[in-house]
């Protein structure tokens, strides 16, 4: 299962969506419905809480109120901002934050079922992009609060210093911060979803190509 989604830069619009946004452009086809993501997440708020509340590993999960995403930190990773390996998450001078590359295990669970839809664990030298993953991990990804090009504080992630190496979270998300209404191999749409991810390394962007 590829990751990728149509984000190329890690901007939040999935935030503004959350806001109650609901894309109607242009209507002209009387049979188009706009995708309304506020509409699911009070849907399944339930549903991921009944969730949680009914598997043992989640127990101690907390919910983050700006995006409705439960999550458990296993093990915190690397803290000290003076070693090598800590990464900064920084804005880049268009005021985006730039995506670091990661490398990651992980495994994916529908919450409907309970049942695995994949697992992988990442060779050295094979990362993602935090641009090309779904709104959920790059939620769960970044600190809590970063500051912009501006000095503006951005809400952004679910902990004080983001995920880092050696992080180990787990995170059950509303479909709105997963594929939404699309449907993926092994992932119904509008599906709920629970991941565990162990952080192996958080770098920063690949270099433009030519550089």
């Amino acid at each position: 299962m590829s990751m990728k989604t149509t984000m190329k830069k890690i901007n939040f619009l999935i935030i503004a969506l959350i806001a109650g946004v609901a894309f109607t452009g242009c209507l002209k086809d009387k049979d188009f419905e706009p995708y309304d993501a506020q509409k699911y997440l009070d849907m399944e708020a339930p549903v991921l809480k009944a969730y949680v509340e009914e598997t043992p590993e989640l127990e101690g999960a907390v919910k983050d109120a700006e995006t409705g995403i439960w999550y458990k930190v296993i093990e915190q990773g690397l803290q000290d901002k003076e070693s090598s390996d800590f990464y900064t998450y920084n804005f880049n001078n268009d005021n985006d934050i730039e995506a670091p590359r990661i490398r990651v295990n992980y495994e994916g669970r529908l919450v409907a079922t309970g049942t695995s839809f994949q697992k992988n664990d990442m060779a050295a030298g094979n990362y993602l992009s935090l641009a090309e993953v779904i709104g959920g991990w790059q939620v769960a990804f970044l600190p809590k609060e970063l500051k912009d090009k501006n000095d503006k504080v951005v809400k952004s992630g679910l902990t004080e210093l983001g995920l880092q190496k050696g992080s180990k979270i787990r995170i059950v998300i509303p479909s709105p911060y997963g594929y939404q209404n699309q449907t993926r191999s092994g992932i119904p749409a509008n599906s709920p979803l629970d991941f565990y991810i162990e952080v192996l390394e958080v770098l920063p962007p690949a270099a433009p190509s030519g550089n």
